[in-house]
């Protein structure tokens, strides 16, 4: 199979149904024989940026189409969609995009679409397409930027004049560094950077320490480091809400909401495996996962629990971490699937967030820090909850964080760092403290 047959299969799974990150894992592991590393980073560009890209796709195809591309073969549809967005946003010379695109057309059992597919592509490919195209601003954030229109009907009225420059800087850059959280207790930042670099990674500091940016070659799991637990994987924004927990050597900690682990982690090396951390996650499958990451990590303190967070504990905890389930808003870079989100279920969503923080409020000691965060950039998930637990929890006040980020914008509701300002996720910080009295 080649990394387009391979991109184009996982694409027509992917309109059926699934995460597209679980769609393509399935869809590489079912892979034989398996692609090579650099044929299958391929075919996984092709899949991801035909996805975060599909209605600009589409609005360029249905230019030069007779049927709607909505009505065309699902593989067919795939066909053109992957063929277009190999032209135009991934440097494939156009006829090799075509030519590729017409065999696959063939080889999938469609030879009677191969000459269509040949005159669309070479057209949609040619077409000039601006911003200033669409005048009304929702249909460019719908049309050129590929959101659903319930995601840019909220961008639009949360963000008006930046909502551009924010659906813009919502798109997956391959090119990126991925961040990694270094495991002091097992590792310096020297010497880590200086074993990677030698296997051949490019390794650079990040804004504080045990933060390295490495563009790796190959998967960030597939290293021995990685093994050995000497880091994981985590995001500039969630380290950032981690580290203004602010946990110490001793202190007692409850992640709330832990899975798959990475904040944990942070937390419990910040806490020098000293203390008492509890890791609680809902979904009983989820919870092996924060268990593997204890034990790759060789922390002690910690205990991976399935416990539903808006539950009374019975315990109370010196620091809380509150990283609730949420929209997902900032994080549409690494899952496309949430562009076309229709936002249903959001009064619940918002009912399930307000609980679960109101829950932890009651398992805070007097003096204790509470912070509540998410991967969003909906004010109703974010300033808006805290509004409301403000008004109902006069013994809470907010501070500002210690540990930001250039470009953050910080008030007295909280920090939100905005991936066009900030370079990294959509996502929100709150920092709560309860009066020692």
């Amino acid at each position: 199979m080649t990394a387009r047959n391979l991109a184009v299969r996982a694409l027509v799974r992917q309109e059926q149904s699934g995460y597209s990150n679980l769609v393509w894992d399935a869809a590489v592991k079912a892979c034989r024989p398996p692609l090579e590393p650099r044929d299958a980073a391929f075919a996984a560009r092709i899949f991801y940026t035909t996805l975060e890209r599909q209605n600009f796709l589409d609005y360029c195809l249905n230019r030069f189409s007779r049927r709607p591309v909505a009505k065309l073969d699902a593989p067919v549809r795939a066909i053109l969609r992957a063929g277009l967005a190999q032209a135009r946003f991934m440097q494939v010379p156009l006829p090799a995009a075509v030519n590729e695109s017409v065999k696959l057309t063939k080889a999938m059992g469609k030879t009677s679409a191969a000459g269509m597919v040949n005159a669309v592509l070479r057209r949609a490919a040619a077409l000039k397409v601006e911003p200033g195209d669409f005048p009304d601003p929702l249909d460019r954030l719908i049309q050129y930027h590929s959101l659903s229109r319930p995601v840019a009907e909220l961008l639009y009225a949360q963000y008006s004049e930046q909502a551009d420059a924010l659906a813009a800087a919502m798109l997956r850059d391959p090119d990126a560094p991925t961040t990694i959280r270094v495991n002091p207790l097992a590792a310096t930042d020297e010497t880590l950077a200086n074993t990677l670099t030698e296997a051949g990674h490019t390794v650079q500091p990040g804004p504080w320490p045990h933060c390295l940016l490495v563009h790796f070659q190959g998967s960030p799991a597939d290293t021995k480091p990685f093994r050995q637990g000497h880091y994981h994987v985590q995001g500039l924004a969630s380290q950032l809400a981690a580290l203004n927990v602010d946990a110490r050597p001793g202190d007692r900690v409850w992640d709330a909401c832990a899975a798959p682990g990475g904040k944990s982690l942070t937390l419990a090396q910040c806490m020098q495996d000293k203390g008492t951390l509890q890791s609680g996650e809902f979904v009983p499958a989820r919870v092996q996962l924060i268990r593997q990451a204890f034990d790759r990590c060789g922390i002690t303190c910690g205990e991976a629990v399935c416990a539903d967070a808006a539950a009374p504990t019975g315990r109370f905890f010196d620091k809380i971490l509150c990283d609730v389930p949420c929209s997902g808003l900032g994080v549409i870079a690494k899952k496309p699937d949430i562009r076309y989100k229709s936002l249903d279920g959001m009064a619940e969503l918002l009912a399930v967030q307000q609980a679960i923080l109101q829950n932890a409020a009651k398992s805070l000691a007097a003096g204790g820090r509470l912070v509540y965060s998410t991967c969003t950039i909906n004010r109703q998930e974010n300033t808006q909850q805290i509004e409301t637990f403000l008004s109902q929890n006069p013994d809470f006040r907010t501070v500002s964080p210690k540990i930001t980020l250039p470009g953050a914008q910080t008030t007295p509701l909280g920090t939100l760092l905005l991936p066009q300002n900030t370079g990294t996720d959509g996502f929100f910080v709150c920092i709560l403290e309860r009066s020692s009295v």
